[in-house]
């Protein structure tokens, strides 16, 4: 019975039998590498921070900040008028976890700014009359005219000129980004700051065309 097995044709296809279970076995190995990968690819794209939003999605969520700046500030004071926008995040730039503050200033009032913070997580906010010496100083009302898009859009144009640079090599502690007229042509502008340890790192973006500032 055994002389079966020395028969050329039965060997042929033990071998093809041993060759497709070897081809099947590496294919099968194969797939189950790029289903992880895919997986591993997936999780990847799916952390998100407000470097990779899509920054259009936050215009609705400033208008309604701003307006409900706009409306206490009135209640406080008629003359009162936004003079800048400060927006402090922390490290992780991680989406609602900073907070925005609107700086209002009025010609009748030479020492005291107006101004009120916002917790991006929760809207509660906080307001106070701060002196113009202890905090933004002296700031002329923006002309929201020039005022084309919003700090996320700032944040990522920051990230594409030296931002993400700076970033990848040392620990970042926080981005403060502000938007006020500056000198030395008067032009809003949105300053964009970032901090680590021992240093910091800035780029100032025309709020009007979008370009960087040299």
């Amino acid at each position: 019975m055994l002389d079966i097995f020395k028969r050329p044709v039965v060997i042929v296809i033990i071998v093809v039998a041993i060759v497709a279970a070897l081809v099947w076995s590496y294919i099968d190995k194969r797939s189950q590498q790029k289903a992880e990968e895919s997986a591993t690819d997936t999780a990847t794209v799916q952390i998100t921070n407000l470097t990779n939003v899509d920054a259009t999605e936050f215009d609705q969520f400033v208008k309604d900040e701003y307006a409900t700046a706009n409306s206490k500030a009135l209640e406080a004071s008629s003359k009162y008028k936004l003079a800048a926008i400060v927006v402090e995040l922390p490290a992780s730039l991680e989406v609602n976890s900073g907070t925005d503050r609107y700086v209002f200033a009025s010609d009748s009032d030479s020492v005291n700014n107006w101004v009120i913070t916002f917790s991006q997580e929760n809207q509660s906010h906080l307001r106070a009359l701060i002196p113009k010496s202890d905090y933004i100083g002296n700031v002329p009302a923006i002309d929201t005219s020039l005022w084309k898009f919003n700090f996320v859009t700032a944040l990522q144009i920051a990230e594409q000129n030296g931002g993400m640079g700076f970033r990848e090599v040392n620990n970042l502690e926080s981005v403060t980004l502000t938007l006020r007229h500056m000198e030395p042509n008067n032009w809003l502008a949105w300053g964009v700051e970032y901090k680590a340890k021992g240093t910091s790192f800035e780029v100032k973006i025309d709020a009007n065309s979008g370009k960087v500032v040299e």
